[in-house]
């Protein structure tokens, strides 16, 4: 069998995707787009073409698409690691300093990350549960809609930190004021695009779907604004880290994590299907709003940009 006699295959996709990700944060770091851009457009290029080669020509069917993930992965790591070493960047020196920091920041994260995952994947467990197979698939299209502005705010801000960290860096009251000028601009920006996508759905889905998946709109409203929710808590989000405070974000996450629990198995009981939709949306929302209060602790911003000692600074 397949999956049980190939979970070294597992282990083996997670290192090289860790070396990836290091190779990439670094361009990122470095605000490098054009080698990030080129390493990223290449890896899905090469996924891509031998997915079709396996799939389509070969005819191996899902075996062939795990293959081409698994190979593409592995020779970008190699890339990756040439690069790395070559420049430099990985030196073999134990340095205990380093590693309490890495573990102080890294291992709070983990929570996160697994909450995180929770959060994605509750809406469509309970409705598979609670009302059918057929219902998810319909809901996952319109899902795959609203992640539109989840694609778009996720490319804005793996470029957005470099330039953020650096501006903080500078430590200027000036800068921080237009930094929450462009922040609340960025909000209202986020939710115009969520609206206007939200107002396209019918059109889109009644031309690019067939006629079983229709119905997909109705979902596409609430899970819109829940990303352009989540899209908002990562423009707030980014100050935690800055400030080495990742173990509050895991408290975040994880009591996102079991409200969303609870809002979909209260929501879907209600109002059915789209109770998953609105149950994530405002998951996404106390996350946003948590987020933010937690983040305008652990490192002072003038977000009150009415202050009028402030505008005077």
């Amino acid at each position: 069998m397949f999956p049980c006699g190939s979970l070294w295959a597992i282990v083996v996709f997670s290192m090289c995707q860790f070396i990836i990700l290091v190779m990439m944060t670094l361009w990122q770091v470095e605000s490098n787009a054009l080698k990030y851009s080129l390493f990223q457009n290449l890896q899905t290029i090469v996924n891509i073409s031998l997915s079709l080669l396996f799939v389509v020509t070969l005819g191996m069917n899902w075996k062939g698409r795990i293959y081409a993930q698994i190979i593409t992965v592995i020779v970008f790591a190699f890339i990756g690691a040439y690069i790395l070493l070559r420049s430099k960047r990985i030196v073999f020196k134990y340095d205990k300093t380093d590693i309490a920091h890495a573990l102080k920041f890294g291992v709070p994260l983990i929570p996160h990350a697994l909450g995180g995952m929770l959060i994605a994947q509750t809406d469509r467990i309970f409705i598979t549960n609670m009302i059918g197979v057929s219902e998810t698939g319909i809901y996952t299209v319109g899902f795959q809609i609203g992640m539109i502005l989840q694609l778009l705010a996720s490319s804005f801000n793996n470029a957005y930190v470099p330039w953020l960290y650096n501006k903080l860096s500078e430590n200027k009251m000036i800068t921080k004021i237009k930094i929450v000028k462009f922040t609340y601009v960025y909000f209202i920006v986020t939710l115009l695009i969520a609206a206007f996508i939200a107002l396209v759905s019918p059109w889109f889905l009644s031309y690019f779907v067939g006629s079983k998946f229709s119905g997909a709109y109705q979902y596409t409203t609430w899970i819109v604004f829940g990303f352009a929710f989540c899209a908002m808590y990562y423009m707030v989000t980014n100050y935690i880290f800055y400030a080495n405070k990742t173990h509050v974000l895991s408290l975040v996450t994880f009591f996102t994590a079991l409200l969303n629990v609870a809002l979909n198995y209260v929501l879907i009981k209600r109002n059915g299907a789209i109770g998953a939709a609105q149950a994530s949306a405002l998951a996404f929302f106390v996350s946003f709003i948590l987020t933010w209060v937690i983040s305008a602790r652990v490192y002072k911003m003038p977000w009150n940009i009415f202050d009028v000692s402030l505008s005077n600074t």
